[in-house]
């Protein structure tokens, strides 16, 4: 895993931090996740985004610790999202595209081998002045 360098926040980063991470946990987990399953008001969530807030308001300074595992949690889960995400792009999208030029016969690369040729290169066309002028 590549290691990444998390940045440091000064006092009013770290008090933004705590703040929107609050908000998010209070908003997220207490209030559309139990609407959502057919549940009341989490209570948890509101107590922990209480903490984070007061924390945050009172001494942001103290939050660093918190917000260096909170990103190391991020980059870890970024990581593995990326992962899962291009596997299911490649395997999805990919494979099946490439399978099906070769079932037809379609090589945009032109990698056939020819027993009788001299070269694989392909000449250039000479370009006209005019078509510099206007390119795209």
């Amino acid at each position: 895993m590549m290691q990444h360098e998390i940045p440091t926040l000064d006092r009013q980063g770290l008090r933004r931090f705590g703040l929107l991470t609050g908000a998010i946990i209070a908003v997220l987990f207490g209030l559309l996740l139990p609407w959502l399953r057919g549940h009341s008001f989490s209570q948890w969530a509101l107590l922990i985004a209480a903490i984070l807030a007061v924390w945050a308001i009172a001494a942001p300074s103290t939050l660093n610790p918190v917000y260096r595992v909170w990103m190391r949690i991020g980059l870890v889960l970024g990581f593995i999202n990326t992962r899962i995400t291009l596997g299911v792009i490649f395997y999805a999208l990919m494979w099946p595209m490439g399978v099906m030029m070769r079932w037809v016969g379609y090589d945009p690369l032109h990698r056939q081998r020819l027993a009788d040729a001299e070269t694989y290169r392909t000449a250039s066309q000479a370009r006209l002045k005019k078509s510099m002028e206007n390119p795209y």
